[in-house]
C-alpha cells in the first residue's frame, strides 16, 4: 500500500488543496446562508470521496488494508451525498453532521499517528484538535449555530494542510 499510495501522492495533495480552498471560501464570506454552505461542501465531499476512493483501489495489489481508504472514501461520498440532496433538512442538522465526520476524521489521524510512518506528531496534534473541534461543534448546537461556518472553515483548513504536509511527506 505504501507503494501505490507513494505513486499517488498528488491525490492526498489535490484533497488537501480541496479542503483548504472550502475553508478560505467560508473564512470570506461567514454570512452566507448555511444552504449554500451544504451545497458546495457538499460537491467538495463528494470530489474528495472520489479522489480517496481512487486512492485506496489502487493500493489494491499491494495492501491488505486498502479497503480502509475505499471506506474513507466511500463515508466522505456519502456525506457528500447528504449535504446536496437534502439542503434544507442538512442545515438544521449540518452541526451534528460536521461534528461526527471531523470527529471520525480525528480519531483516524489519532490512530494513524502511532502507526510509526508519516510525521506521528504531527497527526496526534491534528488527530486531538481536529476531534475536541468536532465536539465543540455536536455537543453545543446554540455555539455551533452561531459560530458553526467559522468552527467548520478552521476543522477544514487544519484537515487541508495536514494532507498537503502528508503528500509531500508520501511523495519523498
Amino acid at each position: 500500500m505504501e507503494n501505490a499510495i507513494s505513486k499517488n501522492w498528488y491525490m492526498i495533495l489535490i484533497k488537501g488543496i480541496i479542503m483548504i480552498l472550502l475553508a478560505l471560501l467560508i473564512f470570506m464570506s461567514p454570512g452566507v446562508a448555511l444552504l449554500t454552505y451544504a451545497l458546495w461542501i457538499g460537491i467538495g465531499y463528494v470530489i474528495a470521496g472520489v479522489v480517496i476512493i481512487i486512492t485506496g483501489f489502487s493500493a489494491r495489489k499491494e495492501s491488505d488494508n486498502w479497503g480502509w481508504k475505499v471506506l474513507e472514501g466511500v463515508i466522505d461520498l456519502f456525506f457528500g451525498y447528504i449535504l446536496m440532496a437534502n439542503p434544507e433538512i442538512t442545515a438544521a442538522v449540518l452541526p451534528f453532521i460536521i461534528g461526527f465526520w471531523a470527529a471520525f476524521y480525528g480519531i483516524y489521524l489519532f490512530l494513524d499517528s502511532f502507526s510509526g510512518k508519516g510525521n506521528s506528531v504531527l497527526k496526534l496534534i491534528a488527530g486531538i484538535l481536529i476531534f475536541l473541534l468536532a465536539n465543540v461543534i455536536m455537543f453545543n448546537p446554540l455555539l455551533a449555530g452561531m459560530t458553526m461556518a467559522i468552527w467548520f472553515a478552521i476543522i477544514l483548513f487544519v484537515v487541508g494542510i495536514s494532507n498537503v504536509i502528508f503528500s509531500f511527506q508520501i511523495r519523498e
